[in-house]
């Protein structure tokens, strides 16, 4: 959704490329006498803002507002020092988002995909060529995705996967093996960071990595009711595998999130697969 504020240089503008569905602003910045106006729009949020603590400037917000790209934040998507770092994207969120009060650190997984997406459509549109790797044949290729045809999930599949949401902000999902039940909550994108860098962590020291039990430790909240960081650990421990992966694949249906999913046909194999569109440099530098 985007939207205009009606005094750029003294005159009204409305620009007709832009969907009527979508309303437009216009921050101004007066210097010299002279207005330069950045153009803004709301982003819809996965989660609806219905998994933000109260006192967050998300909580129970359908939308956020953000402004377009522009030079400023293309410097920050090609900082050496930045991209070094792995803070590249996050200051990027932070410049692109017109409420300076949000944490980046707490924007969940599916809020902070639907507002890099929709800030990449807006600077260099919705098609994003690059490249690939058939599933089939292996072989490497080029596709173009359509940026624009990527869905949201929302809380829908919550009833139909018999997944019940609580006033806390979580969702509690019932096992088939164990009959527990394990209250769970979406994780922010520094916690998911997390649990990457834990499994790092321990294959730099030789140890099994542990994906799958710092993952679950990280979004299971309670068992049965029962809080207890102790007694959560040691039902991640001792959960039975069909259980595990019971939770796993329910969890990622729960998700809000923006679906990067799209078929490709493999030119090579003429094999059709459904592939995740790639992050890669291709994404905010096309055709560099």
């Amino acid at each position: 959704m985007t939207r205009n504020n009606e005094d750029r240089t003294g005159t009204h503008s409305i620009h007709s490329d832009v969907p009527p569905q979508i309303a437009a602003q216009f921050a101004t910045e007066p210097t010299n006498n002279l207005a330069f106006v950045v153009p803004t729009e709301f982003v819809e949020l996965p989660s609806q803002g219905l998994f933000y603590s109260e006192g967050h400037p998300l909580h129970n917000q359908s939308c956020v507002e953000i402004k377009f790209m522009t030079a400023k934040e293309e410097d920050i998507l090609s900082d050496k020092a930045l991209l070094k770092k792995g803070i590249a994207i996050d200051r990027f969120l932070k410049s692109v988002l017109v409420d300076k009060n949000i944490n980046i650190d707490s924007l969940l997984v599916g809020d902070k995909s639907a507002i890099l997406v929709s800030s990449r459509i807006n600077g260099y549109g919705a098609e994003y060529d690059t490249k690939v790797i058939c599933p089939v044949c292996f072989s490497h290729g080029r596709h173009e995705f359509d940026l624009g045809e990527c869905e949201t999930t929302n809380l829908d599949n919550l009833e139909k996967l018999g997944v019940d949401k609580t006033q806390n902000g979580t969702f509690i999902i019932n096992l088939p093996k164990t009959s527990a039940q394990a209250e769970c909550r979406l994780l922010t994108g520094k916690e998911e960071k997390k649990v990457l860098m834990t499994s790092e962590r321990r294959k730099k020291q030789k140890l099994p990595s542990a994906v799958l039990t710092t993952q679950l430790r990280t979004i299971i909240v309670s068992v049965n009711g029962n809080d207890d960081r102790q007694y959560v650990n040691s039902f991640v421990e001792n959960i039975p595998a069909a259980d595990s992966r019971y939770l796993r694949t329910t969890y990622q249906k729960c998700v809000p999130n923006v679906s990067l999913r799209q078929t490709y046909c493999c030119s090579s194999c003429e094999a059709e697969s459904v592939l995740e569109v790639p992050f890669t440099t291709d994404f905010f530098w096309p055709n560099a």
